[in-house]
Protein backbone atom coordinates (compact mmCIF):
# COMPACT_ATOMS: atom_id res chain seq x y z
CA UNK A 1 0.00 0.00 0.00
CA UNK A 2 1.41 3.66 -0.71
CA UNK A 3 2.14 5.44 1.76
CA UNK A 4 -0.03 9.05 1.99
CA UNK A 5 -1.02 11.91 4.29
CA UNK A 6 -4.30 10.32 4.38
CA UNK A 7 -2.99 6.62 5.63
CA UNK A 8 -0.83 7.91 7.91
CA UNK A 9 -1.64 11.42 10.11
CA UNK A 10 -5.07 11.25 8.61
CA UNK A 11 -5.75 7.65 10.03
CA UNK A 12 -4.23 8.62 13.32
CA UNK A 13 -6.12 12.29 13.24
CA UNK A 14 -10.19 9.83 13.00
CA UNK A 15 -8.84 7.33 15.55
CA UNK A 16 -7.79 10.56 17.98
CA UNK A 17 -11.20 12.02 17.20
CA UNK A 18 -12.94 8.76 17.99
CA UNK A 19 -10.87 8.22 20.94
CA UNK A 20 -12.31 11.46 22.41
CA UNK A 21 -15.99 10.04 21.48
CA UNK A 22 -14.90 7.51 23.49
CA UNK A 23 -13.68 9.33 26.78
CA UNK A 24 -16.85 11.35 26.59
CA UNK A 25 -18.61 7.51 27.17
CA UNK A 26 -16.01 7.28 29.98
CA UNK A 27 -16.55 10.42 31.49
CA UNK A 28 -20.51 9.49 31.89
CA UNK A 29 -19.96 5.94 33.16
CA UNK A 30 -17.78 7.42 35.85
CA UNK A 31 -19.80 9.68 36.91
CA UNK A 32 -23.15 6.87 36.59
CA UNK A 33 -20.46 4.71 38.79
CA UNK A 34 -19.82 7.18 41.48
CA UNK A 35 -23.66 8.71 41.80
CA UNK A 36 -25.23 4.89 41.75
CA UNK A 37 -22.83 2.97 43.66
CA UNK A 38 -20.94 5.02 46.96
CA UNK A 39 -20.79 2.12 49.27
CA UNK A 40 -18.91 0.13 46.93
CA UNK A 41 -15.77 -1.69 47.59
CA UNK A 42 -13.05 0.76 48.17
CA UNK A 43 -10.65 -0.84 46.38
CA UNK A 44 -12.92 -0.95 42.89
CA UNK A 45 -13.64 2.84 43.78
CA UNK A 46 -9.55 3.70 43.93
CA UNK A 47 -9.04 1.67 40.53
CA UNK A 48 -11.98 3.66 38.54
CA UNK A 49 -10.76 6.80 39.76
CA UNK A 50 -7.23 5.38 38.37
CA UNK A 51 -8.09 4.12 35.48
CA UNK A 52 -10.17 7.70 34.79
CA UNK A 53 -7.16 9.50 35.42
CA UNK A 54 -5.19 7.66 33.27
CA UNK A 55 -7.77 7.52 30.46
CA UNK A 56 -7.51 11.52 30.46
CA UNK A 57 -3.86 11.27 30.65
CA UNK A 58 -3.32 8.95 27.62
CA UNK A 59 -6.29 11.13 25.44
CA UNK A 60 -4.27 14.55 26.53
CA UNK A 61 -0.52 12.82 25.14
CA UNK A 62 -2.38 11.86 22.04
CA UNK A 63 -3.87 15.06 21.24
CA UNK A 64 -0.74 16.59 21.91
CA UNK A 65 0.75 14.33 19.32
CA UNK A 66 -1.42 15.14 16.98
CA UNK A 67 -1.41 18.70 17.83
CA UNK A 68 2.72 18.23 17.00
CA UNK A 69 2.38 16.81 13.62
CA UNK A 70 -0.56 18.66 12.48
CA UNK A 71 0.23 22.14 14.06
CA UNK A 72 3.76 22.65 14.66
CA UNK A 73 5.60 20.45 11.82
CA UNK A 74 2.31 21.28 9.48
CA UNK A 75 4.13 21.35 6.20
CA UNK A 76 7.44 19.65 7.27
CA UNK A 77 7.45 16.22 5.73
CA UNK A 78 10.47 15.25 7.58
CA UNK A 79 9.14 16.16 10.99
CA UNK A 80 6.19 13.50 10.31
CA UNK A 81 9.06 10.60 10.00
CA UNK A 82 9.79 11.69 13.32
CA UNK A 83 8.42 10.04 16.87
CA UNK A 84 7.32 12.69 18.98
CA UNK A 85 7.75 12.61 23.10
CA UNK A 86 3.84 12.52 23.52
CA UNK A 87 3.32 9.42 21.14
CA UNK A 88 6.19 7.46 23.33
CA UNK A 89 4.41 8.63 26.14
CA UNK A 90 0.73 7.20 25.52
CA UNK A 91 2.44 4.02 24.13
CA UNK A 92 3.47 3.42 27.80
CA UNK A 93 0.17 5.00 29.35
CA UNK A 94 -1.51 2.33 26.85
CA UNK A 95 0.30 -0.71 27.95
CA UNK A 96 -0.92 0.36 31.83
CA UNK A 97 -4.52 1.00 31.32
CA UNK A 98 -4.62 -2.73 29.62
CA UNK A 99 -2.60 -4.53 32.06
CA UNK A 100 -4.44 -2.65 35.35
CA UNK A 101 -8.21 -3.74 33.71
CA UNK A 102 -7.03 -7.00 32.41
CA UNK A 103 -5.48 -7.80 36.88
CA UNK A 104 -8.57 -6.63 38.03
CA UNK A 105 -10.64 -8.91 36.03
CA UNK A 106 -8.31 -11.10 37.34
CA UNK A 107 -8.87 -10.79 40.94
CA UNK A 108 -11.93 -11.56 40.41
CA UNK A 109 -11.35 -14.36 38.58
CA UNK A 110 -9.13 -16.08 41.38
CA UNK A 111 -11.33 -14.97 44.11
CA UNK A 112 -14.05 -17.14 42.00
CA UNK A 113 -11.94 -19.69 41.90
CA UNK A 114 -11.22 -20.65 45.30
CA UNK A 115 -14.18 -22.04 45.49
CA UNK A 116 -14.49 -24.45 42.04
CA UNK A 117 -11.51 -25.51 40.17
CA UNK A 118 -8.47 -23.41 40.41
CA UNK A 119 -7.07 -24.17 37.14
CA UNK A 120 -8.10 -21.28 35.72
CA UNK A 121 -6.93 -18.05 38.10
CA UNK A 122 -3.65 -20.33 37.52
CA UNK A 123 -3.99 -20.09 33.87
CA UNK A 124 -5.26 -16.36 33.99
CA UNK A 125 -2.50 -15.00 35.95
CA UNK A 126 -0.29 -16.74 33.85
CA UNK A 127 -1.49 -15.47 30.72
CA UNK A 128 -1.79 -11.83 32.42
CA UNK A 129 1.83 -12.05 33.55
CA UNK A 130 2.77 -12.51 30.55
CA UNK A 131 0.98 -9.75 29.06
CA UNK A 132 2.91 -7.57 31.70
CA UNK A 133 6.15 -8.68 30.49
CA UNK A 134 5.25 -7.57 26.58
CA UNK A 135 3.86 -4.63 27.35
CA UNK A 136 6.95 -3.32 29.48
CA UNK A 137 9.25 -4.73 26.42
CA UNK A 138 7.13 -2.46 24.37
CA UNK A 139 6.81 0.53 26.16
CA UNK A 140 10.86 0.71 26.61
CA UNK A 141 12.04 0.20 22.95
CA UNK A 142 9.36 2.25 21.89
CA UNK A 143 11.21 4.71 23.73
CA UNK A 144 14.19 4.20 22.33
CA UNK A 145 13.32 4.71 18.47
CA UNK A 146 13.15 8.09 17.00
CA UNK A 147 11.32 7.69 13.61
CA UNK A 148 8.44 5.47 12.74
CA UNK A 149 10.85 3.99 10.32
CA UNK A 150 12.11 1.76 13.59
CA UNK A 151 9.11 0.05 14.21
CA UNK A 152 10.26 -2.33 11.25
CA UNK A 153 12.99 -3.41 13.95
CA UNK A 154 10.48 -4.42 16.52
CA UNK A 155 7.88 -6.31 14.39
CA UNK A 156 8.22 -9.20 17.36
CA UNK A 157 7.03 -6.92 19.71
CA UNK A 158 3.99 -4.95 18.23
CA UNK A 159 2.60 -8.12 17.07
CA UNK A 160 2.87 -9.72 20.54
CA UNK A 161 1.59 -6.98 21.83
CA UNK A 162 -1.42 -7.28 20.03
CA UNK A 163 -1.44 -11.08 19.84
CA UNK A 164 -1.16 -11.38 23.52
CA UNK A 165 -3.78 -8.85 24.27
CA UNK A 166 -6.12 -10.86 22.25
CA UNK A 167 -5.00 -13.84 24.00
CA UNK A 168 -5.90 -12.42 27.35
CA UNK A 169 -9.45 -11.15 26.48
CA UNK A 170 -10.44 -14.83 25.34
CA UNK A 171 -9.55 -16.50 28.36
CA UNK A 172 -10.31 -14.20 31.04
CA UNK A 173 -13.78 -14.42 29.08
CA UNK A 174 -13.56 -18.00 28.99
CA UNK A 175 -13.08 -18.22 32.43
CA UNK A 176 -15.53 -15.86 34.00
CA UNK A 177 -18.01 -17.52 31.70
CA UNK A 178 -17.16 -21.42 33.32
CA UNK A 179 -17.70 -19.86 36.73
CA UNK A 180 -20.40 -18.21 36.22
CA UNK A 181 -21.97 -21.64 34.74
CA UNK A 182 -20.54 -23.70 37.42
CA UNK A 183 -22.78 -21.39 39.98
CA UNK A 184 -26.09 -21.71 38.12
CA UNK A 185 -28.69 -22.86 40.91
CA UNK A 186 -32.26 -24.27 40.82
CA UNK A 187 -34.03 -20.84 40.73
CA UNK A 188 -34.97 -20.07 36.97
CA UNK A 189 -34.61 -16.01 38.14
CA UNK A 190 -31.28 -16.03 38.97
CA UNK A 191 -30.00 -18.49 36.23
CA UNK A 192 -32.01 -16.25 34.16
CA UNK A 193 -29.57 -12.93 35.64
CA UNK A 194 -26.65 -15.21 35.39
CA UNK A 195 -27.47 -15.66 31.85
CA UNK A 196 -27.13 -11.92 31.24
CA UNK A 197 -24.30 -11.80 33.34
CA UNK A 198 -22.62 -14.11 30.60
CA UNK A 199 -23.87 -12.16 27.70
CA UNK A 200 -22.53 -9.12 28.83
CA UNK A 201 -19.12 -10.93 29.30
CA UNK A 202 -18.89 -12.42 25.93
CA UNK A 203 -20.06 -8.69 24.44
CA UNK A 204 -17.22 -6.58 26.36
CA UNK A 205 -14.56 -9.48 25.41
CA UNK A 206 -15.35 -9.57 21.61
CA UNK A 207 -15.17 -5.67 21.91
CA UNK A 208 -11.33 -5.74 23.08
CA UNK A 209 -10.75 -8.78 21.19
CA UNK A 210 -11.45 -7.35 17.92
CA UNK A 211 -10.24 -3.78 18.21
CA UNK A 212 -6.85 -5.87 18.65
CA UNK A 213 -7.27 -8.29 16.08
CA UNK A 214 -8.37 -5.25 13.73
CA UNK A 215 -4.86 -3.21 14.68
CA UNK A 216 -2.77 -6.59 14.46
CA UNK A 217 -4.11 -7.00 11.09
CA UNK A 218 -3.73 -3.49 10.04
CA UNK A 219 -0.42 -3.58 11.31
CA UNK A 220 0.93 -6.43 9.30
CA UNK A 221 -1.61 -6.03 5.81
CA UNK A 222 -0.99 -2.09 5.64
CA UNK A 223 3.14 -2.12 6.03
CA UNK A 224 4.28 1.75 6.16
CA UNK A 225 1.17 3.35 7.49
CA UNK A 226 0.17 4.06 11.04
CA UNK A 227 -3.59 2.44 10.09
CA UNK A 228 -2.79 0.70 12.87
CA UNK A 229 -2.16 3.44 15.05
CA UNK A 230 -5.58 4.95 15.06
CA UNK A 231 -7.29 1.81 15.79
CA UNK A 232 -4.64 1.49 19.37
CA UNK A 233 -6.29 4.95 20.24
CA UNK A 234 -9.29 3.01 20.65
CA UNK A 235 -8.28 0.29 22.35
CA UNK A 236 -8.08 1.77 26.01
CA UNK A 237 -10.61 3.43 25.94
CA UNK A 238 -13.19 0.23 24.96
CA UNK A 239 -10.75 -1.29 27.38
CA UNK A 240 -12.42 0.91 30.58
CA UNK A 241 -15.86 1.28 28.84
CA UNK A 242 -16.33 -2.43 28.93
CA UNK A 243 -14.88 -2.87 32.58
CA UNK A 244 -17.53 0.13 33.44
CA UNK A 245 -20.11 -0.64 32.01
CA UNK A 246 -20.45 -4.16 33.67
CA UNK A 247 -19.79 -2.48 36.83
CA UNK A 248 -22.97 -0.20 36.12
CA UNK A 249 -24.88 -2.94 34.46
CA UNK A 250 -26.06 -3.86 38.26
CA UNK A 251 -28.30 -1.11 39.03
CA UNK A 252 -30.81 -2.13 35.60
CA UNK A 253 -30.22 -5.86 36.79
CA UNK A 254 -31.07 -5.26 39.98
CA UNK A 255 -34.02 -2.58 39.38
CA UNK A 256 -35.08 -5.21 37.07
CA UNK A 257 -35.71 -8.26 39.84
CA UNK A 258 -39.05 -9.23 40.45
CA UNK A 259 -38.49 -12.07 43.29
CA UNK A 260 -40.25 -11.42 46.40
CA UNK A 261 -38.83 -9.02 48.45
CA UNK A 262 -39.38 -11.87 51.71
CA UNK A 263 -37.10 -14.35 49.51
CA UNK A 264 -33.85 -14.76 51.30
CA UNK A 265 -32.69 -15.47 47.33
CA UNK A 266 -33.54 -11.93 46.51
CA UNK A 267 -31.51 -10.41 43.47
CA UNK A 268 -30.66 -7.06 44.76
CA UNK A 269 -27.33 -6.57 42.82
CA UNK A 270 -26.52 -9.97 40.35
CA UNK A 271 -22.74 -8.41 40.01
CA UNK A 272 -21.91 -9.07 43.46
CA UNK A 273 -21.86 -12.81 43.57
CA UNK A 274 -21.33 -14.54 46.90
CA UNK A 275 -20.86 -18.76 46.49
CA UNK A 276 -22.29 -20.66 49.74
CA UNK A 277 -20.72 -24.13 50.04
CA UNK A 278 -21.61 -26.31 52.86
CA UNK A 279 -18.71 -25.79 55.01
CA UNK A 280 -18.13 -22.00 54.46
CA UNK A 281 -20.02 -19.23 53.10
CA UNK A 282 -17.67 -16.59 50.75
CA UNK A 283 -18.51 -13.34 50.06
CA UNK A 284 -16.19 -12.77 46.81
CA UNK A 285 -17.34 -11.67 43.76
CA UNK A 286 -16.77 -11.12 40.01
CA UNK A 287 -16.92 -7.33 39.97
CA UNK A 288 -17.47 -6.39 43.47
CA UNK A 289 -15.67 -6.87 46.91
CA UNK A 290 -16.79 -7.51 50.36
CA UNK A 291 -21.08 -6.48 49.95
CA UNK A 292 -24.00 -7.41 52.48
CA UNK A 293 -26.30 -6.83 49.51
CA UNK A 294 -24.51 -9.45 47.58
CA UNK A 295 -26.37 -12.13 45.69
CA UNK A 296 -25.67 -15.44 47.15
CA UNK A 297 -25.34 -18.49 44.97
CA UNK A 298 -25.87 -21.76 46.23
CA UNK A 299 -24.60 -24.67 44.53
CA UNK A 300 -28.18 -27.06 43.32
CA UNK A 301 -27.19 -30.03 44.64
CA UNK A 302 -27.72 -28.86 48.64
CA UNK A 303 -31.06 -28.11 47.73
CA UNK A 304 -31.88 -31.59 46.43
CA UNK A 305 -31.94 -32.85 49.51
CA UNK A 306 -33.90 -30.46 51.18
CA UNK A 307 -36.47 -30.75 48.42
CA UNK A 308 -36.82 -34.81 48.74
CA UNK A 309 -36.59 -34.32 52.86
CA UNK A 310 -38.19 -31.73 53.95
CA UNK A 311 -41.25 -32.86 56.30
CA UNK A 312 -43.51 -29.47 55.87
CA UNK A 313 -42.99 -29.46 52.02
CA UNK A 314 -45.38 -32.50 50.67
CA UNK A 315 -47.27 -32.09 48.13
CA UNK A 316 -45.84 -29.05 46.88
CA UNK A 317 -44.27 -28.36 43.71
CA UNK A 318 -40.31 -27.40 43.27
CA UNK A 319 -41.06 -24.12 41.92
CA UNK A 320 -43.75 -23.52 44.40
CA UNK A 321 -42.31 -19.90 46.19
CA UNK A 322 -43.42 -20.76 49.74
CA UNK A 323 -41.50 -23.82 49.31
CA UNK A 324 -38.44 -22.04 47.83
CA UNK A 325 -38.66 -19.30 50.74
CA UNK A 326 -39.28 -22.05 53.41
CA UNK A 327 -36.34 -24.12 52.11
CA UNK A 328 -34.10 -21.22 51.83
CA UNK A 329 -34.94 -20.40 55.54
CA UNK A 330 -33.82 -23.55 57.14
CA UNK A 331 -30.90 -23.27 55.25
CA UNK A 332 -29.97 -19.80 56.73
CA UNK A 333 -30.64 -21.48 60.25
CA UNK A 334 -28.15 -24.00 59.75
CA UNK A 335 -25.75 -21.45 58.46
CA UNK A 336 -26.34 -19.70 61.51
CA UNK A 337 -28.15 -16.88 59.76
CA UNK A 338 -24.65 -15.35 58.56
CA UNK A 339 -25.26 -15.62 54.89
CA UNK A 340 -27.15 -12.15 54.43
Amino acid sequence: MAVTLGNTIGASFLGTVFAAILYGVTNLQVYLYFQNYPNDWRVQKYSVAVLWVLDTLHLSLTVAAMYHYLIDSFGSLQALQLVTWAFKLQIAVNVVIIVLVQTLYAVRIWKLGRHYQRIWPIIVAVVVASGYAIGIILAVKTYNISTFVELENMNWVVYASFGSSTAIDIVIAAAMCFYLIRSKSGFAVTNNKILIIIRMTIISGLLTTACSLAALISYGASRGTLIFLGIEFLLTKLYINSFLAMLNARQSVRDGDTTSPGNSLNITKIMNIRTTTSSHVATSGPFDGDDKNAMQLTPLGEYHHDFESHPDLDGKRPGDPSRTYQIAEDKRTRLGDNSV
